[in-house]
């Protein structure tokens, strides 16, 4: 066996394991709206968690178990500010 037919048989054999587990089916369509529901998730509890004044950004990425950046897009992408490490409410809101 050449090398070029163990690789082919290879790539084959993994396709198949893909296919038969359904990797190829709606992969990108579902990991996409798992991706909005876990984000609109946080955004709902990131407003839930500033009303009731928890607002110190490394507390939330904690409560969050993400890092502070990631908190940091959550709150601009919810409307809200970052000023001297606390999530502030808007002024355009």
């Amino acid at each position: 066996m050449t090398i070029e037919e163990y690789k082919k048989q290879s790539i084959d054999r993994i396709n198949k394991q893909a296919a038969v587990s359904g990797a190829f089916t709606n992969c990108f369509d579902t990991r996409a709206q798992s991706e909005r529901q876990r984000t609109s998730e946080r955004k709902r509890r990131l407003k839930a968690l500033v009303r009731s004044n928890i607002t110190e950004i490394d507390v939330l990425a904690q409560y969050f178990m993400i890092s502070v950046n990631t908190i940091i897009k959550i709150a601009y992408s919810a409307g809200y500010h970052i000023r001297n490490g606390r999530v502030v409410e808007s002024v355009m809101r």
